[in-house]
């Protein structure tokens, strides 16, 4: 039994904590998640907690709260496998939600280009390097980091996805060194 909450002679209410159980043979993570996600977590989704040494540790979701408390919501999660050394309670960590199946897809980089063009459009290098063209794109599913590239390029295409801001309506960026 930890954080014992009692004095000797106080009188506790009923129902009122006394203290917490801790469970020594394992872990279970409460996690705080974004209300934007609350219709794509469910019992059984799969979660990483990855390591600084590159080892990921698998989770699984066991209890979603549908509270929405300071726009996120609560998620149990328990250890499927290994479990890391040297967790203490009350440690914070950052974890990984995984919300669909790995797939093969071509990932473009998130940059500034997006704001100018809704993701309709890109600016493509030329083979030289030299110039760089408007290319129509189509984008699927994102994460953080990247978009998905459903159309419009093909592996080993140079891009610029910098901001788009000043350029107006230029269709043909030259540029120089």
């Amino acid at each position: 039994m930890t954080a014992l909450d009692a004095e000797i002679g106080q009188t506790k209410a009923k129902g009122e904590k006394l203290g917490e159980i801790d469970v020594t043979s394992g872990y279970k993570l409460r996690a705080n998640v974004d209300e934007h996600y609350i219709n794509r977590v469910f019992t059984g989704l799969t979660a990483y907690y990855p390591t600084d040494d590159g080892t990921n540790y698998k989770l699984t979701v066991k209890k979603v709260f549908t509270q929405v408390t300071n726009g996120q919501f609560q998620v149990d999660m328990e250890f499927t496998g290994g479990t890391p050394k040297g967790l203490r309670k009350g440690q914070t960590l950052q974890l990984k939600l995984v919300f669909s199946d790995e797939v093969p897809a071509l990932l473009l980089p998130k940059g500034g280009f997006y704001q100018q063009t809704g993701g309709n459009w890109i600016f493509k290098l030329s083979e030289d390097g030299k110039t760089a063209y408007k290319t129509d794109i189509q984008l699927g599913r994102y994460n953080t980091d990247n978009y998905e590239l459903l159309r419009g390029l093909k592996p080993g295409d140079k891009v610029i996805t910098s901001s788009y801001e000043t350029y107006g309506d230029i269709q043909e960026l030259i540029l120089k060194k």
